[in-house]
């Protein structure tokens, strides 16, 4: 067998020295590979697992928290439009009342001043009928003197 080993070397132009470098080589390789995957190839491969686990619970919990965020928005949406559906109502309401004020303001202030001008035009009829009779009166009296005062000159002329 040692001696196929060495006739197969020798096809290859090895010595049998370099055949047992060969194999002393692969066990060092083997070695070192062993060696490297407790100390580098683990730890790096953990450390991609936790962060791609720490990845997708984030991406989870972000998901989460959009679904929330949007439950949110529609709720606040919602009441806010509530708030300005109420508040137009109130409004309405208050402008209503204070056009139904203004309203009966008017009403009042016009019944006062029609009031207030059929008493203004009682008392200038008063006046004018006090005033018609004042003149009626000086009147008479101005005819009864010119009246007088005509016979006393005919009188005189006659």
């Amino acid at each position: 067998m040692i001696d196929s080993l060495i006739a197969i070397l020798a096809t290859v132009s090895l010595t049998p020295v370099d055949g047992i470098m060969i194999v002393v080589c692969f066990g060092l390789l083997c070695l070192l590979y062993k060696t490297l995957e407790i100390k580098v190839f683990a730890p790096i491969l953990e450390h991609i697992e936790e962060r791609e686990s720490l990845t997708t619970g984030a991406v989870f919990s972000a998901s989460q928290m959009r679904q929330k965020s949007a439950a949110l928005k529609a709720r606040f949406d919602e009441a806010l439009f509530r708030a300005r559906v109420e508040g137009n109502t109130k409004r309405a309401e208050i402008i209503s009342n204070a056009k139904s004020r203004a309203s009966a303001v008017i009403s009042q202030a016009e019944n006062e001043a029609a009031n207030e001008l059929g008493a203004g035009r009682q008392e200038i009829a008063k006046q004018i009928s006090a005033a018609q009779t004042t003149a009626e009166g000086e009147a008479q009296e101005l005819a009864k003197r010119l009246a007088t005062q005509v016979d006393a000159q005919l009188a005189q002329g006659a």
